[in-house]
């Protein structure tokens, strides 16, 4: 006979596994934009104000 709880158990791990990983992927992915963004932001500010130092 099937014991039906211990493959609902794995099954469920495994999804609530998958969720996490999925988490931690989706936070590197937004932390990676987010440091780009700013270096780019920095950058601009600084060239920015570079021109304005020349005028």
């Amino acid at each position: 006979m099937i014991n039906m709880t211990g493959i609902f158990f794995w099954v469920a791990t495994v999804i609530t596994v998958i969720f996490f990983v999925l988490v931690l992927v989706l936070f590197v992915c937004q932390w990676v934009i987010y440091t780009r963004v700013e270096k780019t932001m920095l950058r601009y500010d600084h060239f920015r104000h570079e021109k304005e130092e020349q005028n």
